[in-house]
């Protein structure tokens, strides 16, 4: 096979296998993300998250093999045994402890506008009757930022003050989610911004809230889009978010000890997220299935702008 084809999307017709469509990690329907392969190595999977989405215009999530390893600068690609000797066995790189973004670049971001808050100012707020004001107030809130191309920063916070995370999307004029979604640290890493070796450390979306209103109950959503919009809808709670129906871990719940939690995954996920709240501890919560009557991903969100 031609070396310009190293890595391929996984077909039935180059593995000779059936094909293995798995959850999209970006917009999170299941069965419609297509993995690459590397054809040197007997077909293996390059990584979970480098692939493409079958929903190109819903969704448009792909992630090459190239951009992985750009981005993975310690995941070196395998040799290619035709062309290379055995290659010395890397010493595994340790995991790194938590660091915290420097809160500049939190700042840096809020003077942007993206047309994620274009949307939200415009067409969100009069639909579900809120005023400039509090529009603003929402966003100061949950630090929503904005990248130079316009695309918005939802910025992952604890309750200490120190961010873990910038999680980039791109949206539409009319809310809908398309085309590039990212991480602030991959390229203050490839600007030299950050050392090579910085590890991702997630929290909840909008956690630093928990401590402002410590008696408030909880609300847990998928998208922090629909977090922002319920937070305007239903302000007597704090909602937050797991960016993504994987974002539920018992890790990251931890923060939730003794407060009462209502989660609302999105349709189609309900049994996994009340499967995975049966491994936390000291959290009373209600896993909801209200939205399990509606088509496969469907949020609260959609319902309120249907």
């Amino acid at each position: 096979m031609n070396n310009d084809f190293r890595y391929r999307l996984e077909t039935p017709r180059i593995t000779g296998r059936r094909q293995q469509k798995t959850t999209c990690p970006a917009c999170g329907r299941r069965k419609c993300f297509v993995r690459y392969i590397d054809t040197h190595h007997n077909n293996q999977y390059v990584a979970e998250q480098v692939g493409k989405c079958d929903h190109q215009h819903s969704c448009g999530y792909h992630y090459t093999p190239a951009q992985f390893y750009r981005d993975h600068p310690y995941t070196s690609a395998p040799a290619n045994p035709r062309t290379s000797a055995p290659a010395t066995p890397r010493t595994p790189v340790p995991t790194e402890p938590f660091r915290p973004l420097p809160f500049a670049y939190v700042q840096q971001s809020l003077s942007g506008r993206s047309v994620f808050w274009q949307w939200f100012s415009r067409q969100a707020a009069p639909r579900i009757g809120i005023t400039p004001e509090r529009v603003q107030q929402l966003l100061n809130d949950y630090f929503i930022g904005a990248t130079r191309q316009g695309h918005v920063i939802f910025w992952q916070i604890d309750q200490q003050g120190n961010a873990h995370a910038g999680h980039i999307m791109q949206y539409r004029a009319d809310g809908h989610r398309e085309g590039y979604q990212g991480w602030t640290h991959v390229p203050l890493i490839r600007q030299g911004l950050l050392p090579p070796h910085w590890a991702l450390h997630q929290c909840l979306f909008g956690q630093h809230l928990l401590k402002q209103h410590p008696q408030a109950p909880v609300a847990i959503v998928e998208s922090e889009k629909t977090a922002i919009v319920m937070a305007a809808c239903q302000p007597q709670a704090v909602w937050l978010a797991t960016a993504g129906s994987g974002g539920l871990s018992a890790e990251r719940l931890q923060c939730l000890e003794g407060r009462r939690v209502t989660l609302f995954p999105d349709s189609g996920c309900f049994e996994k997220w009340n499967q995975k709240m049966q491994t936390t501890q000291n959290i009373h919560y209600n896993v909801s299935d209200a939205l399990e009557k509606y088509p496969p991903n469907t949020d609260l969100c959609d319902l309120i702008f249907l």
